[in-house]
């Protein structure tokens, strides 16, 4: 059986019906009242004052909110355009943890320069968290992850790889892509990083032939870039 996980915090986003749900069941988190035909709707984490870190454990520590085998990520803006028993069978296959590739960066170095520039959030707590890895050995241009979908096998390493993802994001940036590769290689999970890019069709941003679609977020600020 497959999960499909979203959560939605400070009016972000609404809950989007419009899923291709094949047999698995969707369960959502939310702060604020919603409505979905689609969705099992909980109430979503809210001890942080950050909205961001409260959707976050939803995210990260998935395995505490499921009981079956496999699961499936997916932020507040996408919807699923092919079921998520064909995402499994097609990207999982073999591996613990199937994720798309980053379409512009390869290096969470780069991945934190940008965010940094751009003010996604602070400068030195980002500095701080890649000083850290450079220190640690950690090297450049190990590949990078795009986190809007993430696709797991349910298993002991996946789940020691969501609490020291989950452990890194707490101590360091809420900007969850800097140190997703850094866990992974901390655990060693076999990853499919997967080499699909969203394209423009007619006005509308598909990822692939027809995986998912991405839609613009109800609620846009220059840090949800």
């Amino acid at each position: 059986m497959i999960t499909v996980v979203t959560s939605i915090t400070g009016g972000k986003d609404g809950l989007l019906d419009k899923q291709n749900k094949g047999k698995a069941t969707f369960r959502s988190f939310v702060d604020e009242t919603q409505y979905g035909k689609t969705w099992e709707i909980d109430k979503a984490y809210d001890k942080f004052k950050d909205n961001r870190r409260n959707s976050r454990i939803h995210k990260m520590l998935i395995h505490q909110y499921v009981d079956t085998e496999y699961s499936i990520w997916i932020d507040g803006n996408i919807v699923l355009l092919k079921s998520p028993e064909e995402l499994i069978k097609t990207y999982l296959k073999d591996y613990d943890i199937a994720v798309f590739k980053h379409p512009t960066r390869d290096c969470l170095y780069d991945e934190a320069i940008e965010c940094a520039k751009k003010g996604l959030d602070d400068p030195e707590v980002i500095i701080e968290q890649v000083k850290k890895y450079e220190d640690e050995g950690y090297a450049k241009h190990k590949g990078l992850a795009e986190c809007s979908v993430i696709l797991r096998r349910h298993t002991p390493k996946v789940e020691a790889f969501n609490n020291a993802w989950w452990s890194e994001y707490c101590k360091h940036s809420k900007r969850d892509q800097i140190s997703f590769m850094y866990a992974l290689d901390k655990v060693g999970l076999r990853v499919n990083l997967i080499n699909e890019h969203f394209i423009n069709y007619e006005g509308r941003f598909i990822r692939g032939e027809g995986i998912l679609e991405i839609i613009p977020h109800a609620k846009q600020t220059t840090k949800d870039q």
